[in-house]
C-alpha cells in the first residue's frame, strides 16, 4: 500500500468526491435508469420467498455472462466470463468509488447490447439484469456469493473440458475490491479457485494484490487521474487509455507503436485484439478504441487524443 496516498493527492480526491456527487445526481434524474431500477426491484421481489427471505435464482438472470470483448479471448484459448454489475450510481449503490464524471457517463454500460434503444416490450433486459445483480450483491450478499461460487465452479469445469484457460472478470463494469471479500471458510474467490485466472481494470492505484498470484489488475485512465500514471507503473500495472481513434470505412485505423502522455512514452498494446490483460507485455500503455455511439464525441477529456 502507498503511504500517505490520500494526503499526498488530496486535491484529486476532493475532485473525485465532487464527481461522485455529480454522477449520483445525474443518474438519479435519468428517467430511463429510474425505470430500469423499478423493473429490477419488481423482478427481485417476485423471486424472494417472503417467509424465508431465500432467493429463487431460477426466476433471475445468471450472475456470470459474456460480451463480444470477452468472447475474443477464445482465440487465445481463454474461456472467459464476467460479472456485470450496474456501474457507479446506476443502482443507487456505488460500485465504482473512483469513477470520474467522464468515465461514468461514457461507461461501457451503454455500448453493444447495452445501448439504450435496445428495449423489448418496454424492458431493457440487459440493463435490468445488471441492475438485479448489483442490488442482490448489496442486499443479499451471502446468497449472492454462494450463487457466484456455484457458477464459477461450473464454468471452471467447462473450461477444463474444453482444454482452455478459465478466465473471470469480477469487475466487468465495476471496481469492487474483491480481494477484501471473504466467501467460504474465510477465503476469497482467488483462494477458493487457485486455477482460475482473474483479471480486472481498476481506477484505484492503491489496491494491493501482490499477494494474489492469480489476480491481475490494469490501471484505467480517465480525465482526472493522469497524475497517478507514474504510481501505476511503479506498482507494476499497465495503463489503459481510451483514444480518439478514427475509422477508415468500417475498420478502425491501426494503433501507434508508442504512446506519450504527461512526459511518459511507452510501447503500446492493442487492447481491442482481445480482453485477456494478464498476457500483455509489462510497462505498456493499453490503447482502446471508444465504444458506443456517444463516447467518440466525448468532451470531458476521458477520451484522449492521439499524439
Amino acid at each position: 500500500m502507498l503511504q500517505n496516498y490520500k494526503k499526498d493527492f488530496k486535491p484529486y480526491f476532493t475532485g473525485l468526491r465532487q464527481d461522485n456527487n455529480k454522477l449520483k445526481e445525474f443518474f438519479n434524474t435519468d428517467s430511463f435508469i429510474l425505470e430500469v431500477r423499478e423493473q429490477a426491484q419488481k423482478k427481485i421481489a417476485a423471486a424472494i420467498n417472503p417467509k424465508t427471505g431465500l432467493v429463487k435464482w431460477s426466476l433471475l438472470p445468471n450472475l456470470l455472462s459474456n460480451n463480444p470483448k470477452l468472447i475474443k479471448n477464445e482465440k487465445i484459448d481463454c474461456l472467459t466470463n464476467g460479472l456485470m454489475f450496474a456501474p457507479t450510481h446506476w443502482s443507487e449503490y456505488n460500485t465504482c468509488s473512483n469513477a470520474s464524471f467522464g468515465c461514468g457517463v461514457n461507461c461501457l454500460m451503454v455500448s453493444g447490447h447495452g445501448e439504450r434503444h435496445m428495449v423489448s416490450n418496454g424492458v431493457h433486459h440487459v440493463h435490468v439484469a445488471r441492475m438485479i445483480r448489483t442490488i442482490l450483491f448489496f442486499e443479499y450478499r451471502e446468497q449472492f456469493l454462494n450463487k457466484l461460487f456455484n457458477e464459477i465452479t461450473n464454468f471452471e469445469k467447462k473450461a477444463k473440458r474444453l482444454n482452455k484457460v478459465c478466465g473471470i472478470r469480477l469487475n466487468t463494469m465495476s471496481d469492487v475490491k474483491w480481494e477484501k471479500i471473504k466467501v467460504k471458510d474465510n477465503k476469497t474467490f482467488f483462494e477458493l479457485f487457485p486455477n482460475v485466472s482473474y483479471y480486472d481494470y481498476t481506477k484505484d492505484v492503491n489496491r494491493d494484490i501482490n499477494h494474489i498470484p492469480n489476480y491481475h489488475l490494469t490501471f484505467s485512465l480517465n480525465e482526472k487521474n493522469s497524475l497517478l500514471i507514474g504510481l501505476a507503473f511503479k506498482k507494476g500495472m499497465n495503463v489503459t487509455v481510451v483514444i480518439r481513434n478514427k475509422k477508415q470505412g468500417k475498420e478502425w485505423l491501426p494503433k501507434p507503436k508508442t504512446y506519450s502522455i504527461h512526459g511518459l512514452t511507452k510501447d503500446v498494446v492493442d487492447g481491442d485484439e482481445h480482453d485477456y490483460r494478464p498476457i500483455d507485455r509489462k510497462n505498456t500503455f493499453v490503447l482502446l478504441n471508444p465504444k458506443g455511439k456517444d463516447t467518440p464525441k466525448d468532451t470531458t477529456g476521458f477520451v484522449k487524443e492521439l499524439n
